[in-house]
């Protein structure tokens, strides 16, 4: 995905607790997103780009498409459970190990943002999606937020954690490349597309505190540092940032930028 070698790395190691706690929230916006597509995905052979443990290819398996194939450049990632998953390859987002028109559809469940220029990421999806294909693109909008990021945060600084320089670069970019509507028509128009784009608000009532603490501690940023801790302070550590948040938070509601288009 055009990541830097640490970023990469970072996903790479997160694979396992990306499941446990992130993915149940990937997997309900990947839905949402495919949910979206502008033409039908029945049969369809569809690209996952920045597939990381398979989120958009269970959503588009499940809306009936006829097979998928997923790249990334964070191997480990794509490593997670890889024998009950479908065939994937390391790969670069703006620079795709694929011919041209080799897929009915491409999606990119929020891994286009992590690019400097979003563009460059839907061109490639374009190149290698045959004429009226689907595009389908999700990334963060720029007012996403909630509680539950302080908290945690907090809680992991209180026992040395300090965000590696990829996440600052990243956190200090939150609301550049594909964070507005703005964006995401100037990225789509760049790529030459004529493109929908809208923000979706996306609930998850069901989650609890100790769901939403699980769900952060298990992105790239923490979970590399959270799995060096022993069993009884990471127990710890988790009930911090739970009593920091509240046992009664507000409902997460994730807000989401959705771009499709038709390949031309």
């Amino acid at each position: 995905m055009a990541l830097t070698g640490d970023l990469a790395a970072a996903y790479s190691a997160t694979g396992g607790a990306w499941q446990q706690g992130p993915g149940r929230i990937y997997d309900r916006l990947a839905q949402v997103l495919v949910a979206g597509s502008p033409v039908p995905l029945e049969g369809a052979r569809v690209l996952d780009v920045g597939a990381g443990t398979g989120a958009a290819t269970r959503a588009v398996l499940a809306a009936g498409a006829g097979a998928v194939v997923a790249v990334d450049a964070a191997f480990g990632m794509l490593a997670h459970h890889a024998a009950d998953r479908p065939p994937a390859a390391a790969g670069d987002a703006v620079a795709l190990p694929f011919a041209d028109d080799a897929f009915d559809a491409a999606v990119a469940a929020f891994s286009l943002n992590h690019l400097p220029g979003p563009a460059a990421g839907l061109r490639e999806m374009a190149r290698v999606t045959r004429r009226g294909g689907a595009l389908l693109v999700a990334s963060y909008a720029a007012d996403d937020a909630h509680p539950v990021k302080a908290a945690v945060e907090a809680a992991l600084s209180a026992r040395g954690w300090t965000p590696d320089p990829w996440y600052v670069t990243m956190r200090a970019g939150a609301t550049a490349g594909l964070a507005t509507m703005e964006h995401g028509n100037a990225a789509a128009a760049a790529a030459g597309l004529d493109a929908s784009v809208e923000v979706v608000h996306v609930p998850f009532p069901d989650l609890d505190a100790h769901d939403l603490v699980e769900w952060r501690l298990g992105l790239a940023q923490h979970a590399p540092f959270v799995a060096r801790l022993p069993p009884a302070e990471r127990d710890a550590l988790a009930a911090d940032a739970v009593r920091r948040l509240g046992d009664r938070p507000p409902p997460l509601i994730r807000s989401i930028l959705v771009v499709t288009a038709v390949s031309p």
